[in-house]
């Protein structure tokens, strides 16, 4: 059985592919973005150290977020949802690796995880399906009303 044809000569659509490598891509963007906010983000005026972490994850979260919105703009819209919803997948397999780990390495890893990757999966889908599904009534009240 081929890759990319079916028994049958058919032409398999490429749409997992895509949304596997959007995972990518936005894991590429937060990583990108954790590394050119974080500096200048210290610098608000938070003293407590925990509240200033999470407002950085969610500001940093925020922004990626935007940036891999921008792909609302292709064609297929459910390219942003569905590859969020992949990054998610991505993050579920690093606290299931994190399990292999010994109890030391385990704490680190689940807290990194958590620290960089919890963020951007959850705030990601929250506002990418939401908006997904503002396209789509909108979509569909335009056909049909």
């Amino acid at each position: 059985m081929s890759l990319f044809f079916t028994k049958e000569g058919k032409r398999k659509s490429p749409r997992i592919l895509s949304y596997f490598f959007g995972a990518l891509l936005f894991a590429v963007i937060f990583g990108l973005a954790y590394a050119l906010l974080t500096v200048p983000l210290q610098s608000l005026p938070i003293q407590n150290q925990t509240i200033l972490t999470a407002v950085q994850i969610v500001l940093i979260a925020l922004v990626g977020t935007l940036c891999c919105c921008l792909l609302f703009f292709l064609r297929d819209k459910r390219i942003v949802p569905y590859s969020f919803a992949g990054l998610a997948v991505l993050v579920m397999m690093f606290y299931v690796a994190a399990l292999a780990l010994d109890s030391a390495a385990r704490v680190n890893m689940i807290y990194l995880v958590s620290l960089y990757g919890l963020g951007p999966a959850v705030l990601g889908n929250l506002i990418s399906w939401s908006i997904y599904h503002r396209l789509s009534r909108r979509k569909q009240t335009n056909m049909w009303g």
